[in-house]
């Protein structure tokens, strides 16, 4: 009996012994990885059933270090880098992602659906981007059109933040005055969401490029914020319910190339600058006129608030650009998803001019 325990013990630990062999070995490739890059990207895979669009089949191996994971880049071992655009990703984002303190980019963005509604290839399931709020490297976001929802606060925590792109999807809120803290910012898209609120006034972005939140449901005065981005380029903010002036600072804005701002409540006078800058030469798109249409933009979102349309008080003269220019066309620009714009100058209560 004493020789057959003796033999059973001796079996049990060279059993134990393999089976640790074992699990060393199934490890191996991916002891390399930091503990919490692999935690983030297996709560990623997890959450979003990666079994279903990873056709590398890489994700979730534990014998395949995450460096080499689809969509996955790594720069000394830590994980830099994920593009996962329109690959059918389903699921919440885990809070797991805030372990990934050196990403740099995060693009799980999906291409824009039919009719401009619902979510693209990609949907987070109405979650938000807090994990990602405290991710010091991360210059590059992108979740156009993936249902994300929550709120824009703690922005600010992405201190090296140039490309901020949620465009499409449904979040709420205010646009906080933290993101003036963000000066490397770039671009900032967060057009076609439910954000409320008046527009800060930004005086720190100097570096932006592209600055819109078009079909929101914006209200109050539009700040000048035009005199403090120097570099800007591209500024939609149509089909919002702004009241007041047009900003004079638009017409100051030497190398704004793209602006709009039809579909809401505007009056005074129009900038006389305006046809100096790109946007108000020709074949530039300057879209300040009183259309209300939203057909053409495929806009019919619950959130848009109701507009009678811009009507400027034309007394002083009307610019060449505005009564026959580039912001007063019959013509579709850049696509017949962008609609016309036309002139009303309203003098008094009842007289209305249209230049055509």
């Amino acid at each position: 009996a004493w020789i057959i325990a003796s033999r059973s013990r001796k079996s049990r630990g060279a059993m134990i012994r393999v089976l640790g062999l074992l699990l060393a070995s199934s490890a191996g490739a991916s002891t390399s990885d930091d503990h919490g890059d692999r935690l983030a990207l297996t709560a990623l895979g997890t959450a979003t059933k990666s079994e279903k669009w990873d056709t590398s089949k890489t994700w979730l191996k534990s014998d395949v270090s995450v460096c080499h994971w689809q969509g996955v880049k790594c720069k000394g071992g830590r994980v830099t880098q994920i593009k996962v655009k329109d690959m059918g990703l389903h699921g919440a984002l885990p809070q797991e992602l805030e372990r990934l303190t050196e990403l740099e980019e995060f693009a799980a963005n999906s291409a824009r659906p039919a009719g401009y509604t619902g979510c693209g290839a990609n949907n987070f399931l109405n979650s938000s981007m807090a994990p990602f709020v405290n991710l010091k490297k991360l210059r590059s976001l992108n979740l156009e059109y993936t249902c994300l929802g929550g709120t824009l606060e703690g922005i600010e925590g992405m201190t090296a933040m140039e490309s901020f792109q949620v465009h499409g999807n449904y979040i709420s809120g205010k646009i906080p005055e933290s993101i003036d803290q963000l000066t490397n910012l770039q671009i900032l898209k967060l057009g076609r969401n439910p954000i409320t609120g008046t527009v800060p006034l930004f005086k720190n972005l100097k570096n932006m490029i592209q600055f819109n939140c078009n079909f929101c449901a914006l209200t109050g005065e539009f700040p000048e914020v035009f005199d403090y981005m120097p570099v800007l380029e591209i500024s939609y903010w149509d089909g919002n319910g702004f009241t007041g002036h047009l900003p004079s600072s638009i017409a100051r804005a030497k190398n704004l190339k793209r602006v709009s701002f039809n579909i809401n409540n505007l009056s005074g006078p129009i900038p006389p600058g305006i046809c100096d800058i790109p946007a108000g030469e020709k074949g530039g798109d300057c879209r300040i006129g009183s259309d209300i249409e939203l057909g053409p933009y495929q806009a019919n979102y619950p959130w848009i608030l109701p507009v009678k349309g811009n009507y400027y008080d034309c007394s002083a003269g009307v610019p060449p650009c505005a009564r026959s220019g580039s912001c007063n066309t019959t013509s579709m620009y850049p696509s017949a998803a962008q609609n016309y714009s036309i002139i009303h100058c309203k003098d008094g209560v009842e007289s209305v001019t249209e230049f055509v």
